[in-house]
């Protein structure tokens, strides 16, 4: 069964509605409150195809969730590249700062069991590497 039309003062009536609404907002709780307040039996697709009622809905779910329609056109696509880059950097760091304590304590162990060896100097473990030198590295690599 089709759902009868919205006259126009009907439309405006829900709009005002909406406008004054508190609490949770759904479809099916404005459908509920339409039957009860206003005897209007109808179907949220049926609400949702009126522009007016639809950008009213839209327009206060918003702004009872705390985003205003003013920060909706001042986020752009390029800002939401950069929170996303944001936030995986952020997550690079956590990673990095994870693994570079790791590797502080693996040479800090290695170091403590060295101190442990008779007769060794650790001056001997910190000494440059043939293959650390400028002289064996390619022309390229310099």
């Amino acid at each position: 069964m089709a759902s009868p039309k919205i006259s126009a003062q009907q439309q405006r009536k829900i709009e005002v509605m909406l406008t004054k609404w508190s609490g949770k907002l759904t479809w099916e709780a404005l459908v509920s409150q339409l039957e009860l307040a206003m005897g209007l039996k109808t179907t949220r697709q049926t609400l949702s195809s009126y522009a007016g009622i639809a950008a009213c809905y839209k327009k206060r779910k918003a702004q009872l969730r705390g985003a205003t329609p003013a920060v909706y056109t001042k986020i752009s696509l390029s800002d939401i590249t950069l929170i996303e880059r944001i936030e995986r950097l952020e997550a690079e760091i956590i990673v990095l700062t994870r693994n570079n304590a790791e590797q502080l304590r693996m040479i800090e162990r290695m170091l403590a069991n060295a101190r442990s060896i008779p007769n060794l100097d650790l001056k001997d473990l910190i000494q440059s590497r043939p293959e650390e030198s400028l002289k064996s590295m390619p022309r390229r690599a310099r």
